[in-house]
């Protein structure tokens, strides 16, 4: 039987998908509704109040928009928004079961000794950083930007020569497809689709997912750490 995998704050299953991919059976807990959850079963529920019993392992994304640098800019836009930080709450919760686990969140993000993946690593059209808390040993090729050379459509020309840069005067080129905010010009969704390995979302879930190669990475490496927790028991 598959290792079966908790997938908490799951939204419309990017993290999901890559642990399928990996071999796990995977439940989806997120507290919206998600009719595009690509995942074996779905609930939902609040994550931090779920019951957590009969998981082999346990995946967490708590929101990451109090660590965001668009989170940021929407704070000091509008004071008045706050958004709750998570982390703290999900790790004890998830220390708290013994099993083997892994938090996901944004560069910035209060995780312990954590892991960068990035899409330039596994041969993606973004970089889309995030960074992974895991109980169990982690590793992650470094990341391969050079690889990415200007060759789309920019959709924010204020993040500066490293990803953007001019071509022909004033219009602009960027390395890797831009996949936030609403959709500009026609075909772009199914750019951003290609981009993240992912065609099953609309386009605000793309927007809020991360690339299922990096999960299907990560579920790997798990995959083997359950098999020798199991050779040692």
């Amino acid at each position: 039987m598959k290792p079966r995998l908790l997938d908490l704050f799951c939204g419309a299953g990017g993290c999901t998908k890559g642990y399928q991919r990996a071999g796990f059976h995977v439940t989806g807990v997120d507290v919206e509704p998600q009719p595009n959850y690509c995942g074996d079963e779905f609930h939902q529920a609040d994550a931090l109040t779920f019951p957590l019993e009969g998981y082999d392992v346990i995946h967490a994304s708590p929101p990451c928009q109090a660590h965001s640098t668009i989170g940021k800019q929407v704070r000091g836009r509008f004071s008045h928004i706050e958004h709750p930080d998570l982390v703290a709450p999900t790790r004890q919760l998830l220390d708290a079961t013994g099993l083997s686990y892994v938090i996901e969140n944004v560069p910035g993000a209060p995780l312990l000794r954590p892991v960068t993946i990035c899409g330039s690593s596994l041969g993606l059209d973004v970089r889309r950083h995030r960074i992974f808390e895991t109980n169990w040993s982690l590793m992650a090729p470094p990341c391969a930007h050079g690889w990415q050379t200007p060759r789309f459509r920019s959709l924010d020309q204020r993040r500066g020569p490293k990803s953007v840069v001019p071509v022909h005067g004033s219009s602009q080129l960027a390395s890797v497809v831009g996949v936030h905010g609403h959709i500009n010009y026609a075909g772009e969704q199914e750019l951003r689709k290609r981009a993240m390995d992912i065609d099953w979302m609309s386009a605000y879930e793309l927007t809020q997912a991360i690339p299922p190669v990096y999960t299907e990475l990560i579920g790997h490496q798990l995959q083997a750490h359950l098999q020798t927790e199991v050779a040692a028991a």
